[in-house]
């Protein structure tokens, strides 16, 4: 009787599952560490291997035996779980462990459209090879699991439809140096790359998800937040609810300064008509940012400015608030009151703070700004 299990190979070929290669694997992976024990790993993996299994399943299963082991006691089973994860990570990326040079990775990314074309515009094949000097890929393995999985889930280059993966961690951060100092001069910005590339990679600096997940891509989005001036017209509006989906489609996050659009009851063309108030204009801000997502990284998100002598502000300080009903609430924006000094002083002292239409009073909004 045949007690052994095959796996099925990436090609769709058949083998007996070599249980030595994946000892080897996960003793690597434990190299250095404190308290993890690889047979641990391997027995709680094994349990859950079956005859067909794919390589690709034995490589998860190793890594969520580890991750299971992960405790208060046994901390570094963090690690070893991570390492896992980086091997299969890089299986999948490169179909090896070891990453291509940086400049043979490039031209392939860029010809297959997820790189910035302009990388091998600004930059030389020899400076290139330079910053394939400076890459130490064994800076992975100080991740851990926890961090893997955001790598993997936010910021690498990936299809996010089908699951695959082009990149690394190492590649991230010397491509996101290489687009931020592209306009430098040419015989400064190398140092520049070296030692912003060693300051991420090394934890020193913590950068955003936009530009993690957006510099060195096509989409060439370098700014985390953008603010947004809505005016008080129609065209205004509409244009400011255009700009928050093409922002927070492209990963940055919103500031719109609101406190220009008029008050509930003000006239419109000279009292041809009354004013239906902020609520529904926030309304409108508020599904222009929950239309798109973040690159599929995260959802769009924006803080909403208005200021404290809007005539409004009473019905604007509760849109959060869990009571009340829809009709006159907008629950998945955040919020900013803008106050300056005369109305801090007047707030402080209990004194009287008068409330305003902003189409009333012209000049008004631009005086309040302007002695802080």
């Amino acid at each position: 009787m045949n007690n052994n299990l095959y796996v099925t190979k990436r090609t769709g070929e058949r083998e007996i599952i070599d249980l030595e290669k994946i000892h080897k694997v996960i003793e690597w992976a434990a190299k250095g560490l404190n308290n993890v024990s690889v047979s641990q790993v391997e027995i709680k993996a094994h349990i859950q291997f079956y005859d067909g299994i794919k390589t690709a399943d034995i490589h998860e299963t190793l890594i969520r035996s580890a991750a299971d082991l992960i405790s208060t006691d046994c901390p570094d089973y963090q690690y070893l779980a991570a390492r896992l994860a980086i091997f299969h990570l890089r299986k999948k990326a490169y179909g090896c462990f070891e990453p291509p040079k940086l400049y043979d990775h490039i031209k392939t990314m860029v010809a297959k459209g997820k790189y910035d074309e302009h990388l091998l515009e600004d930059y030389s094949e020899a400076e290139f090879a330079e910053m394939n000097e400076y890459l130490d890929h064994w800076r992975d393995m100080n991740f851990s699991y926890a961090a893997v999985k955001q790598l993997e889930g936010k910021y690498l280059v990936q299809n996010r439809v089908t699951g695959e993966i082009y990149e690394s961690a190492q590649f991230l951060y010397i491509l996101v140096a290489a687009c931020l100092f592209a306009n430098y001069e040419k015989d400064t910005r190398m140092d520049y790359i070296k030692r912003f590339y060693d300051a991420t990679s090394k934890f020193k600096i913590s950068l955003p998800t936009p530009i993690m997940a957006g510099v060195r891509t096509p989409t060439r989005q370098f700014s985390s937040c953008v603010l947004i001036e809505a005016g008080d017209s129609l065209d205004s509006i509409n244009a400011t609810s255009s700009a928050i989906v093409k922002y927070v489609s492209q990963r940055a996050g919103i500031g719109v300064n609101a406190g220009r659009i008029r008050a509930l009851g003000s006239p419109i063309r000279g009292g041809e008509a009354f004013h239906t108030g902020c609520i529904p204009f926030y309304k409108h801000f508020q599904t222009a940012v929950k239309s798109c997502s973040q690159g599929g990284v995260r959802g769009g998100a924006a803080t909403l400015f208005y200021p404290l002598w809007h005539l409004e502000i009473e019905s604007l300080l509760v849109l959060k608030n869990n009571r009340g009903v829809e009709e006159n609430r907008v629950r998945h924006l955040d919020y900013g009151v803008q106050f300056n000094k005369l109305m801090y002083t007047r707030l402080i002292k209990d004194q009287h703070i008068t409330l305003f239409s902003p189409s009333d009073t012209p000049g008004l909004y631009d005086a309040f700004f302007a002695d802080q």
